[in-house]
């Protein structure tokens, strides 16, 4: 054999690795829902929205401190995907009232003192336990993919319901507003999030990130109890959850419809 022959085959087994799906789950992140901390696939690594809780459970007790340690959890995760905070490239930052702008852009320049990601900051009303900020991730281990991975960033507090092509994937976003309750909502959406994606070649066992936004954080435990049920539990997907607004003032129904007590967006990939 060749040392052509067999340099080709050592890519093909590196180009393979590279492709295989794998779950991140470093010491000391807990997740909060059935999701994983982190997924890498396809030279990505998308990381599901961190809060600032440290590993006993604490926050901390100024605005920097929580958005310090929600980036120093994001830094786990992407360390134990093997990469560095320098190799994310874009982020969604989630602050509640609490958390003036100003505090974590201090907090981002310090963790990030050069070529810093692409970022969103979005106001939320709540967030999962009650957490201040949350932030979410997408590293890349190529910096060559860097324009490709704006091109995977989920809608953050809306999204319009049908899908796009997304590089190497597909972005879908919907939501069961034909329910009234938070728990058949969940089922409605995501089994229509199933069929959108049949459509288009891919299933929910190709998801590697979702975007949650629910009318009332108080229904938390009620979502995860349904949306555990549509991911394998072995590789689900990262996540991240927002109640972007006050609850609906009523949950009456208009017509068919009730107000969206949950809508999901999700990018799949292979």
């Amino acid at each position: 054999m060749t040392a052509r022959w067999l340099a080709c085959l050592c890519l093909a087994a590196s180009l393979g690795m590279a492709a295989e799906r794998r779950s991140v789950f470093p010491p000391g992140i807990k997740p909060a829902g059935p999701y994983a901390p982190g997924v890498s696939l396809g030279g990505y690594l998308y990381v599901s929205g961190q809060g600032p809780r440290d590993a006993n459970g604490k926050f901390g007790d100024t605005p920097e401190a929580n958005v310090r340690q929600a980036l120093r959890n994001i830094r786990a995760i992407v360390e134990a995907g093997g990469l560095t905070m320098e190799h994310v490239v874009y982020a969604q930052v989630y602050l509640h009232r609490s958390v003036p702008k100003a505090a974590m852009e201090r907090v981002w320049k310090e963790t990030f003192p050069k070529n810093p990601p692409r970022r969103e900051v979005f106001a939320a009303h709540r967030m999962p336990l009650e957490i201040p900020v949350e932030i979410n991730a997408i590293a890349v281990r190529d910096m060559a993919l860097r324009k490709q991975a704006s091109r995977m960033v989920l809608p953050s507090q809306s999204g319009k319901p049908g899908c796009r092509k997304a590089s190497g994937g597909v972005i879908c976003t919907a939501a069961g507003v034909r329910a009234g309750t938070v728990e058949e909502q969940t089922k409605l959406t995501l089994a229509g999030l199933d069929e959108l994606l049949k459509i288009q070649g891919y299933t929910l066992a190709d998801v590697v990130a979702t975007n949650v936004r629910l009318d009332n954080m108080d229904e938390f435990a009620k979502m995860n109890a349904a949306y555990g049920a549509f991911f394998p539990k072995e590789a689900p997907p990262t996540r991240t959850t927002v109640a972007p607004s006050a609850p609906a003032p009523s949950r009456q129904a208009r017509g068919a419809l009730y107000p969206a007590l949950v809508s999901v967006s999700v990018l799949a990939v292979r």
